[in-house]
C-alpha cells in the first residue's frame, strides 16, 4: 500500500507553536496517513500522539542534538540523550531497531556533515526535502545527489513547527502494510518517495529569527567528525 507520512514534525514538546491535537487535526485536513513526530531530544510528544492517534499512523521518533550535528530517529521508544557522539547515537538507535536519518544535510551550520563523513557512519536514509528549507529548489537537487551518490533512501518532512505547515512535505512509503514494523522496513529497503512543496515565507522568517538566535550556542558545542 501508499502511505503518506510526514517524517519530520515538531510539536510544543520542543520547540513548535504546535500541540499534538494540532499537529494531528493538521494531518488529517492535509489527507496524510501519518506523521513521525520528532521532537528535539525528547519523546514525550510522540508517545502522546500514538495514544491519541485514532486512524492515523504515527511514527515515535526524535531529532537527537548529537556533538557532531543532528540526526533524526525513527521508531524508537527510549530517548537517545543529547551530547553524545554521533557514532554512539547512531548506536543507541540501531539498538532499538530504530532507522537513523540525516536531516536537512546540505544546509550550511545545521548539516554540518560532509559526504565523506557520512560514508563512514551506519546511517540509513537522507532527508532530500526539508520544506521549511530556505533556498528548497537548490538543497533538494543537492540533497538528491547526495542520497543518489551514498545509495540511500530518500525522506520527506515539513519539519513543521506551526500547525500550519504540517504536511507541507512528507514520504511516500509503500508498504506492506500500516504496522511502524513494515514502514520501517519498507524505507530501509528504498521503498519510498517524496511529496513536496516548501512552506511559507512567513513560516520560514519566523522560523529563521529562532534559528539565529539559537546558532552561536549550538556551534560552540558542535565538535568535527573524526573516524
Amino acid at each position: 500500500m501508499m502511505l503518506k507520512i510526514d517524517m519530520h514534525v515538531h510539536t510544543w514538546y520542543s520547540d513548535s507553536k504546535a500541540s499534538v491535537d494540532d499537529v494531528l487535526k493538521a494531518a488529517r485536513l492535509k489527507g496524510l496517513d501519518g506523521v513521525a513526530i520528532t521532537d528535539h531530544n525528547t519523546l514525550v510528544g510522540a508517545l502522546e500522539a500514538e495514544r491519541k492517534r485514532g486512524d492515523l499512523i504515527v511514527v515515535p521518533g526524535e531529532e537527537v542534538s548529537t556533538v557532531h550535528g543532528e540526526i533524526i530517529a525513527l521508531g524508537i521508544r527510549r530517548v537517545v540523550p543529547k551530547g553524545l557522539p554521533i557514532t554512539e547515537a547512531i548506536r543507541r538507535v540501531h539498538s532499538q531497531g530504530g532507522l537513523v536519518v540525516i536531516p536537512h544535510p546540505t544546509v550550511p551550520f545545521i548539516g554540518g556533515l560532509k559526504e565523506k563523513a557520512l560514508r563512514k557512519l551506519s546511517i540509513d536514509g537522507i532527508e532530500v526535502f526539508s520544506a521549511i528549507t530556505p533556498l528548497p529548489g537548490y538543497h533538494f537537487k543537492k540533497n538528491l545527489k547526495l542520497a543518489r551518490s551514498l545509495g540511500l533512501p530518500m525522506l520527506a518532512g515539513s519539519d513543521s513547527h506551526f500547525p500550519e505547515t504540517v504536511g507541507d512535505a512528507y514520504t511516500i512509503v509503500y508498504s506492506e502494510g500500516r504496522s511502524i514494523k513494515e514502514i520501517l522496513d519498507a524505507v530501509r529497503r528504498g521503498r519510498t518517495k517524496v511529496g513536496c512543496r516548501p512552506s511559507g515565507w512567513i513560516f520560514k522568517a519566523k522560523m529563521l529569527r529562532g534559528f539565529l538566535a539559537s546558532l552561536p550556542s549550538a556551534l560552540i558545542h558542535r565538535k568535527p567528525l573524526t573516524l
